[in-house]
């Protein structure tokens, strides 16, 4: 019966090609569409994990609650302490590395040591000296060089593209940072400028800059102290488990007996990436999206085949009336049809599984440039708006493909009850 329905599928084209083109396009779209949001999304949890938040954050409570005013007297002491707490409670997979948040004032002096241009900028501290730092790939800091080198030696610091131009600063220029210190008195120090970077995203390139965390301990007094601890995930570890992963380390808090160096009212707090920067409400609003639009183009792929399904009746009206006419039940010629649907629905998915998947690869792997459109919107997200090939994108694009085909032409055979067997011989006598 499977040969019969496909070679009655490849010779009259006029009854399988245009379903067959609808459910090509509707599944093409979905997959395109699932995984070429899905890589905006995974784009943006990546970016902020990468240059702000971590995929999990271990941060003292006080200060993450005050984190907009950078409170470095709230940084977290005992830093070796911590480091071995955590590697040995937490998920094998995640790698930890410290992190130094700070704000200060940039002073640029010019060549009379007046002040020449200033302005408030915020910084990050991490490892930037070691051999071998992971920090350096994990920013991409090589390829993302305007200008300059990597800081080599101590007090050097890394300048975004569009902070270099506001303070009109160069390359081997001094710049003063004037900031708090962990006691709360007044820290200035002299950085140079060893090189201009481009993060690729516009609210970085415009008041970021980088130094080593040994400088940083140094400038603000913040000797075996930091502010953040980072842990970061493979990139095969889905954003879903990340919830999982930061409440097994919580859970392990309930056992954490504090550094005696640490304040009394200090808290440590576990935080996945999720949970800050309002990405767990777009999180699920991105998921109702996903919902919606699969639903939509179910919606109207059922119509668009309904209406075929109809179409394709009328064309075969004496083909299924000579089927009834000869013995066939009504039930087995729906069951057919269901068949014969199905098929050309496998067909298309196949299809649009093929060009939509090939067009999501391609945005995976070259994307989109959407630099300008962000430019003023503030939001960390890279410059470069990339797809992403996942099973579910496939998944959520080849169910609507099967069902809408199947429930498409299921509607329309409903019009074969209603042709009883007098009405289909007196059709013949009168043909």
């Amino acid at each position: 019966m499977i040969r019969f329905i496909l070679r009655g599928i490849l010779r009259d084209k006029t009854r399988s090609l245009f379903p067959f083109l609808v459910v090509t396009v509707g599944v093409a779209l979905v997959v395109f569409s699932i995984g070429f949001m899905e890589g905006v999304f995974m784009g943006m949890i990546e970016t902020t994990a990468k240059l702000d938040t971590g995929h999990v954050r271990f941060v003292n409570k006080p200060f993450y609650d005050e984190e907009h005013l950078n409170p470095m007297d709230r940084a977290l002491t005992a830093q070796e302490e911590i480091r071995q707490w955590l590697k040995k409670n937490s998920d094998p997979e995640i790698q930890w590395s410290p992190r130094i948040r700070w704000g200060a004032i940039a002073d640029v002096p010019d060549e009379k040591g007046e002040t020449q241009s200033q302005t408030p900028i915020i910084g990050m501290a991490l490892d930037l000296l070691s051999q071998g730092s992971p920090e350096l790939d994990r920013l991409n800091l090589k390829n993302t060089l305007d200008a300059g080198r990597l800081p080599q030696g101590p007090k050097e610091i890394l300048l975004g593209y569009e902070l270099a131009r506001t303070l009109q600063v160069g390359l081997g220029q001094t710049i003063t940072l004037m900031g708090q210190t962990f006691d709360g008195g007044l820290a200035t120090d002299n950085y140079t400028v060893a090189g201009i970077v481009r993060f690729g995203v516009f609210a970085m390139d415009k008041k970021m800059a980088l130094i080593d965390i040994k400088d940083a301990q140094d400038s603000f007094y913040m000797e075996d102290t930091v502010t953040d601890w980072l842990g970061f995930l493979p990139s095969h570890v889905s954003y879903k488990k990340y919830k999982n992963l930061k409440d097994a380390l919580q859970s392990r808090l309930e056992n954490f007996h504090p550094p005696k160096d640490w304040a009394k009212d200090d808290v440590p707090l576990v935080l996945s990436v999720l949970e800050q920067r309002n990405l767990e409400s777009m999180n699920r609003m991105f998921q109702l999206v996903k919902k919606i639009f699969v639903g939509i183009f179910v919606l109207l792929m059922v119509l668009v085949l309904w209406n075929a399904g109809l179409l394709n009746g009328i064309h075969r009206y004496g083909e299924l009336g000579l089927l009834l006419a000869m013995g066939q039940t009504h039930k087995k010629l729906v069951w057919m049809l269901g068949i014969e649907s199905l098929s050309i629905g496998v067909l298309g998915s196949m299809a649009g599984c093929l060009i939509g998947g090939s067009v999501v690869y391609y945005m995976q792997e070259v994307g989109i440039n959407m630099g300008d459109a962000f430019a003023q919107t503030g939001v960390m997200m890279n410059d470069i708006m990339r797809g992403r090939v996942t099973l579910e994108s496939f998944v959520m694009g080849v169910a609507p493909g099967l069902t809408a085909s199947v429930l498409g032409s299921l509607f329309a055979s409903v019009a074969l009850f209603q042709r009883s067997e007098a009405n289909l011989f007196r059709e013949l006598e009168a043909g």
